[in-house]
């Protein structure tokens, strides 16, 4: 069992090698997100889909051209009559918009633009965490399995060994058998990572658009970079009150609302419709021609409704801007006490602990293998070693994603 398992990881290794792998840093892999992936590309579009609509705004209504010609003249018994001595009327009309109206529409298509700027940001801003976790996850998940699959390999080399002498009668069985469950525990705690760092993966491939298999391997300029050594909460909440674009984008709406009612009290204002009349030989002169001034007259339809609506609509964002503005503060808060927190844990961590429990794990393996110490001390620090490897690395895993989290609460990269 344990030689076809051995069997299938090389098998696995070596195709995964044979595929052409993209090895990645954390600058390389967000160059390849910003370049490759859909989803932004598709909300760059909608930016400029919505900028279109600011020149829309800014166009004048087209005028209006309209005839009236001779269908039949009785007295010459003639059809179209509409000749030298005949009969036209042609108009020619220009609604001139009044009250500031035409301005304010210009206004909130730019408002409009302005947030899907802001849906454009905050799309980034999700996206990118994501796709900053899951690198980090791959990378300490692989730091893992590599140690792992260094003590599969020991292990397995340790209980051939073993059952030898336990066939010749110089080992107890029970020995074998208590090894072989920590073998077993050891393939099972592998194969959670390695499903864990599947996950990272497909999530990493499909935000970047790839298909090849990525090794990330980040500089250690890009994991010395996390630090609180600059942060105060204070300068932290204002950078997130200037920075967050989903309360950008409340405080857009809630600007767009202000607008539209100031556009609606103004659309009560009857636009002017002004033109020209030429009449061929239908009015008091022949060759008529003069110019039209109109109006509607504000009597029943003052657009009264429409404002009421646009007021509370106007009141409604305001009151969602501040629980908005509340909502930002308390996740700056809340954030920064977490990654104080598990930064105290991560300083706890004796700084050269990795290296003297790889020591401490060769001098046991080493000693067991002589028959040095027992068994109970070598199953003991074998259980501890493999918890300690992974639980040291999601510490380490965890403390940098609490550093994502702060710059996507914040919403802007604070470390770079």
């Amino acid at each position: 069992m344990r030689k076809l398992i051995f069997i299938l990881f090389l098998f696995v290794t070596a195709s995964t090698r044979a595929q052409d792998t993209l090895t990645l840093s954390l600058a390389g892999t967000d160059s390849i997100f910003i370049n490759n992936n859909l989803m932004l590309l598709a909300a760059r579009y909608k930016v400029d889909a919505s900028k279109a609509l600011i020149q829309q705004a800014r166009l004048w209504g087209n005028p209006t051209l309209s005839t009236e010609w001779n269908l039949y003249n009785p007295d010459k018994d003639k059809f179209f009559d509409a000749g030298k001595n005949g009969q036209k009327i042609i108009g020619l009309e220009q609604v001139v918009s009044l009250a500031g109206k035409r301005n304010k529409l210009i206004q909130l298509a730019k408002a409009n633009a302005q947030f899907s700027q802001f849906e454009f940001y905050e799309l980034m801003r999700a996206l990118k965490t994501e796709l900053h976790n899951s690198y980090y996850a791959i990378y300490f998940s692989s730091q893992v399995i590599e140690k792992l699959d260094k003590q599969v390999v020991q292990m397995g080399v340790i209980i051939e060994a073993m059952e030898v002498q336990s066939k010749k009668g110089n080992i107890p069985l029970k020995e074998v058998l208590r090894l072989k469950a920590l073998y077993y525990q050891l393939n099972h705690d592998r194969a959670q990572v390695v499903s864990d760092l599947f996950d990272a993966q497909q999530t990493l491939l499909t935000l970047l658009q790839v298909s090849a298999p990525v090794k990330v391997i980040p500089s250690q300029t890009e994991l010395d970079r996390y630090s609180t050594s600059k942060l105060d909460l204070k300068s932290l909440l204002d950078k997130a009150l200037a920075n967050r674009p989903d309360l950008k984008m409340t405080e857009n709406l809630s600007q767009q609302a202000d607008l539209n009612y100031s556009l609606q009290k103004r659309l009560s204002v009857p636009d002017l419709h002004i033109g020209a009349v030429y009449d061929q030989a239908g009015s008091y002169v022949n060759n008529y021609s003069g110019i039209t001034l109109g109006f509607d007259l504000p009597v029943f339809n003052r657009n009264q409704g429409n404002i009421k609506y646009a007021k509370a609509v106007s009141g409604q964002y305001k009151a969602e801007v501040q629980n908005k503005t509340n909502s930002v503060s308390n996740e700056v808060s809340a954030t920064y006490q977490k990654l104080k927190l598990i930064e105290e844990s991560y300083r706890k961590v004796d700084a050269d602990f990795g290296t003297n429990i790889e020591l401490l794990n060769e001098g046991y393996l080493s000693n067991f293998q002589k028959r040095n110490i027992s068994m109970i001390e070598f199953t003991d620090f074998f259980e501890a070693y493999n918890t300690s490897i992974q639980e040291l690395n999601k510490l380490k895993e965890k403390r940098i994603q609490t550093y994502e989290e702060l710059n996507y609460v914040i919403g802007e990269e604070l470390f770079r």
